[in-house]
């Protein structure tokens, strides 16, 4: 009888989950406890208190831990969750993934690529044993198509038609009134000031769902991005274009515009496989991975 625990550690949340026998146990959700989000004091202080929530007996190990994390890129990200976790554990078995590689899992597909959208964006896939990554390298560096990536565009459209003594329009008016700020100028310094994707992800859908011209025109550079990590993830995988797509994340999948703008963009890129959103949260990959692992320790 297999005692495990997922953890699905996003830019935003920590959520968790303990599983016995196949069947849910408990469940808590914390703030984000990824290191490279947060720093390593913060993200352990994350950890722990969804741990806290969770019905742990300390007289019954686990099995088996699998943590999937936003930047899991480094060695001392990944050493800090296992430092934390294996010793919740009766042999240390303990695998920490990128998040983005719980999306297959949790579709249950074992061969495709999970595409994440969300504050930020990234894909990876799975084909004949080998597995190909593209996108996930943060806000500074990346993550197109985002939440983060979709407003910083929205405001630079507005900051240009300020510049150019235009009216902001619809996208512009929307945007002070989401922010409460009183001008175009308080937008701006507040960008600066709060800079963190956290502060800005979420005003994504005003965004997306502002009948401004530019909105179109920002969903359907974003659909083109995602669509892009999407279709070079098959070519460094070396898969047939008709590899099956998960769609996941709070901004693709809780966005209908943008999900049928990226479908569109991906028969554009000539990626031919079965597009679905995913319907179980990421969570349920991250136990379906921890219960593989306890399974095949004790062979």
């Amino acid at each position: 009888m297999s005692r495990v625990l997922g953890l699905d550690i996003g830019g935003t949340h920590c959520r968790a989950r303990l599983s016995m026998a196949g069947q849910v146990v408990d469940e808590a959700e914390a703030e984000s406890a990824s290191l490279t989000a947060i720093g390593t004091e913060r993200a352990g202080q994350a950890l722990s208190e969804v741990l806290k929530r969770l019905s742990l007996d300390d007289t019954a190990m686990l099995d088996a831990i699998c943590a999937g994390s936003a930047g899991t890129g480094s060695v001392m990200a990944r050493d800090f969750l296992t430092g934390l976790l294996a010793p919740l554990t009766r042999t240390g078995n303990v695998i920490v993934v990128n998040d983005a590689r719980l999306v297959l899992p949790a579709a249950g597909v074992d061969e495709g690529v999970g595409l994440i959208c969300g504050t930020g964006s990234s894909a990876i896939g799975f084909y004949h044993g080998h597995e190909a990554h593209s996108g996930g390298w943060g806000y500074l560096l990346g993550d197109e198509g985002s939440g983060y990536w979709v407003v910083r565009e929205a405001l630079r459209v507005v900051l240009d038609r300020n510049d150019d003594e235009r009216p902001l329009g619809e996208l512009g008016r929307r945007l002070i009134d989401a922010t409460q700020v009183p001008d175009i100028l308080a937008l701006e310094q507040l960008f600066y000031d709060h800079p963190h994707p956290h502060t800005w992800a979420g005003y994504a859908p005003v965004v997306l769902d502002s009948p401004d011209s530019q909105s179109k025109v920002i969903a359907d550079q974003a659909a083109t991005a995602l669509a892009d990590l999407v279709a070079t993830t098959i070519r460094r995988l070396g898969a047939p274009a008709d590899l099956p797509v998960v769609l996941a994340g709070g901004l693709v999948t809780g966005n209908q515009g943008l999900a049928a703008a990226t479908r569109l963009k991906l028969r554009s890129a000539r990626v031919d496989g079965e597009v679905r959103i995913l319907v179980e949260p990421p969570i349920t990959g991250a136990v379906r991975l921890a219960e593989a692992a306890a399974a095949a320790a004790s062979d």
